[in-house]
């Protein structure tokens, strides 16, 4: 968590304008006809008030990277989020999920493996669509086989 998206309006709900949020809770997701959307709770960073916590529904496929900044905004780094339909990382240009992304991953979902795989096997149906040519194996390494716990 931490990453910053932003989201044009049509493509949230429960506001109004360009929303850029500091995610800090990704909650479930719901297909819709027009496609999948993710509940994400964050920081609603540039609000007329000063930040503020908020919850929002926002469609999966419109969430983007927040550009480059101005001189006189505060460095937000990139978000380690998957770049579609590649998969790639548009924080450091790796596969995703990448080691920085996976590290944050086992952090947030510590206390519960159970939805970290729900969470990365959405990620790997939708990957699997997007790379048809990697095959069943590579993409259950690359989503699912780091989750394990090591054993001695």
């Amino acid at each position: 968590m931490g990453d910053v998206v932003a989201v044009d309006e049509q493509h949230y709900c429960y506001g109004l304008g360009r929303l850029v949020l500091r995610v800090i809770e990704v909650g479930r997701r719901e297909r819709h006809s027009d496609g999948i959307w993710l509940h994400l709770r964050g920081i609603e960073l540039g609000a007329p008030g000063g930040p503020r916590q908020r919850r929002v529904l926002v469609r999966l496929a419109a969430l983007q990277v927040r550009p480059a900044r101005r001189a006189a905004e505060p460095e937000i780094p990139t978000p380690h989020v998957p770049v579609r339909p590649a998969w790639s990382c548009a924080g450091c240009g790796q596969e995703w999920p990448c080691a920085d992304r996976r590290r944050r991953l086992l952090i947030e979902y510590a206390h519960d493996r159970l939805s970290l795989t729900f969470y990365l096997g959405l990620h790997l149906a939708e990957a699997a669509v997007d790379l048809p040519n990697l095959s069943a194996e590579r993409l259950h390494a690359r989503f699912l086989g780091w989750t394990r716990p090591r054993q001695s």
